[in-house]
């Protein structure tokens, strides 16, 4: 989100307030609120929850926390239009809060798909109780259409965390090398691994099977690993503490609870190969032609590029994914389908006219686009949003 905030920011027509919660605030996470003013923002408001024990009981007590010192916190900002992204599971009690203030939301990366989590339901949740909505790729738009969403608040633009990927100063790859302190010479991968919240019960046979190929895989290649630390989902403490004995007292692996925007994204460009279940294998990873060994269900359903190879949660498995990338080529063309890297003027472009068209009535007074009448959408609008792109490719 940090364009589309610069972009807000700079743009006359706009004031932006920005409330930081959730895992920012976590010492597990590594407090990447500090990211958020580091980059030049001003916290208007800040609410630290308790996630540090990850369990569903803990992440639902603390949803409802959120919802109510949520409430004050709008109810003194007094926003006209709430912005929110993705499909986190923190985002129930944001939503809550804004239905019961009647205050109108604009959902970012609606219409996609996450079938092996939670986050699934939350996303199209968010959906239904948004107002506007700004999606990264055509098939998105159709989908939130289809979910009874009128044309004209859908927009097609791209994925917004696109738009950074080249505007950031990323340090050299031995400045990037030397700051990770491996041994010089041996490939590296970022590993990267969530929990699949509807299969908890499997979690520790899955994190055993990763960490098993993550052995061989030092024994075939020499393979150095660079670990991040888990999201804040329940289970997340069990991958943490499997990471941290992986990485006990070897020089050759490093956990990193956050390595921050900037060296995420210099571990893309000079990793050999990303192995885990992070969307930002799908989303950025393509734009840094890096092979992707994509394990399990968790980004079941999500548009993928050609550089995502896909595979069940058993050791064998991993390792035949991890050959496929080994002999990966990162100068072949990989089109990426979220986006162009230009979503950010289309989003605020879209947000301008909008809110310069219709009044706070016609945002909050939502009429239900009645199947029946999907045919009319081209008559509508949507098909102008959509336009006629493929793919985008950086």
């Amino acid at each position: 989100m940090r364009w589309v905030l610069e972009g807000l920011r700079d743009d006359p027509a706009f004031q932006v307030q920005l409330i930081a919660t959730g895992s920012h605030f976590s010492v597990e996470h590594g407090e990447t609120w500090r990211e958020i003013v580091a980059d030049g923002f001003v916290l208007d408001a800040t609410i630290p929850l308790s996630l540090a024990t990850g369990t569903p009981t803990a992440l639902a007590a603390a949803v409802g926390d959120l919802t109510g010192r949520l409430t004050a916190v709008l109810e003194r900002l007094q926003p006209d239009l709430v912005m929110v992204m993705g499909d986190r599971y923190e985002l129930l009690g944001v939503i809550t809060a804004c239905i019961l203030l009647t205050l109108p939301i604009a959902h970012v990366s609606g219409g996609e798909l996450t079938e092996g989590v939670i986050d699934e339901q939350v996303r199209h949740a968010v959906t239904k109780a948004a107002h506007l909505h700004c999606v990264a790729h055509p098939v998105f738009g159709a989908r939130v259409a289809q979910m009874g969403e009128e044309a004209w608040r859908i927009c097609v633009c791209g994925e917004p965390g696109l738009d950074g990927l080249h505007r950031l100063e990323l340090p050299t790859p031995e400045a990037f090398a030397a700051d990770l302190g491996f041994p010089p010479g041996a490939p590296v991968a970022l590993v990267t691994f969530h929990p699949v919240t509807l299969e908890r019960e499997t979690l520790d046979d899955q994190v055993s099977a990763l960490i098993a190929a993550l052995d061989e895989g030092t024994r075939r290649y020499g393979m150095q690993y660079l670990l991040t630390a888990p999201n804040s989902d329940a289970g997340a403490d069990r991958i943490l503490a499997a990471f941290e004995a992986f990485a006990a007292g070897r020089s050759d692996r490093r956990l990193v609870l956050s390595l921050g925007r900037v060296r995420y994204l210099a571990a893309l460009r000079d990793c050999r190969v990303m192995i885990g279940n992070s969307s930002s294998g799908l989303y950025e990873a393509p734009c840094f032609h890096l092979p992707v060994v994509n394990i399990g269900s968790r980004q079941g359903g999500r548009m993928r590029g050609g550089n995502v190879i896909d595979v069940v949660p058993e050791t064998t498995a991993i390792l035949d994914g991890l050959a496929q990338a080994m002999d990966w080529d990162r100068t072949a063309p990989c089109p990426n389908p979220y986006g162009d890297g230009r979503a950010v003027p289309r989003m605020l472009a879209f947000l301008r006219a909008v809110l310069t068209e219709r009044n706070r009535d016609d945002l909050l007074r939502k009429r239900f686009q009645d199947i029946n009448e999907a045919s009319a959408i081209k008559g509508r609008g949507l098909s102008t949003l959509f336009g006629s792109e493929g793919p985008w490719a950086l």
